[in-house]
């Protein structure tokens, strides 16, 4: 898994690719916990280029989206793919998330919000 961190305003953009496993999970989920511990509680995850996500991280991204909206942010996710999609309908987590086709669109949900 690589990941790229930016910043719009209180917004925190995650571009996530390769693959989400419990190998590699904790890395992303400390830094998510990390922006939401510093009141940054709005995030973004771009998963247009992950090819694949296990059980375990899908559990730890419902942990991060239940944390943010804790602290009155969200956790959103652009371009998901169909099998990502597919795993989480079959976990029951799919209508936990917004949904987004693009970063902007996502990051603006944000501002309109606020």
């Amino acid at each position: 898994m690589d990941m790229e961190k930016n910043n719009y305003g209180h917004v925190t953009l995650f571009r996530i690719s390769g693959s989400l496993d419990e190998e590699n999970v904790c890395d992303l989920r400390l830094a998510i916990v990390d922006c939401i511990k510093r009141k940054k509680s709005c995030v973004v995850l771009n998963l247009s280029n992950v090819d694949m996500i296990d059980q375990v991280s899908a559990g730890y991204l419902l942990e991060c989206l239940q944390m943010a909206r804790r602290k009155g942010g969200d956790l959103k996710l652009v371009n998901p793919s169909t099998f990502i999609e597919q795993l989480f309908r079959f976990l029951g987590i799919w209508h936990y998330f917004e949904i987004y086709i693009t970063e902007t669109g996502a990051v603006d949900a944000f501002k309109r919000a606020a």
